[in-house]
């Protein structure tokens, strides 16, 4: 059987601020429909904007459940054995 290469931090760093910066969108999505409005209304770049400040304000958090998630991703689920031996 073929030894895996080594997990490349910076394409795991990548993957981690992605998913992080997703979950921050969303949450920003979720609270626009709470308050009634449809985010149709709002062009991506205010989505965006909305969403890095919501990042800012929830950092650990997001990047604590994307740490999490990160590794439920195929691409990233055969290292799991790998970095916990280390």
């Amino acid at each position: 059987m073929r030894k895996p290469k080594p997990l490349d931090p910076q394409r795991f760093q990548c993957a981690l601020r992605c998913l992080a910066m997703y979950s921050a969108k969303q949450r920003v999505k979720e609270q626009i429909r709470a308050r009634g409005e449809k985010v149709s209304q709002f062009s991506c770049r205010e989505i965006t904007a909305l969403g890095e400040e919501y990042f800012e304000e929830h950092c650990e958090a997001l990047i604590s459940q994307a740490l999490r998630d990160v590794w439920k991703l195929p691409s990233f689920a055969r290292y799991r054995n790998q970095t916990t031996q280390q």
